[in-house]
């Protein structure tokens, strides 16, 4: 019996393959183009978010990135962070 990539399908085995939970036997290579198109992240499907959403998720990695920035070039931590 032999496995089908649920995207490309063609056979899947060794160590190139592997199982997508609810999808099947898939190719790495096939599977990690199909999350870049999906544009999906750590299961997170942004794709689904409503434009609030989107924009309140854009906010909160902006947040990270300079509070990271911040903490790397020395900054204190006294619980704020800054947004912009």
């Amino acid at each position: 019996m032999s496995l089908n990539c649920v995207f490309c399908q063609k056979v899947v085995f060794g160590s190139s393959g592997q199982t997508v939970p609810g999808m099947g036997p898939a190719h790495a290579h096939c599977y990690q183009a199909y999350r870049t198109m999906k544009r999906t992240f750590k299961s997170m499907d942004i794709t689904q978010l409503t434009d609030v959403e989107l924009a309140d998720l854009k906010d909160l990695v902006l947040a990270e990135e300079n509070d990271r920035k911040r903490k790397a070039s020395g900054g204190t931590d006294e619980g704020d962070i800054e947004l912009f």
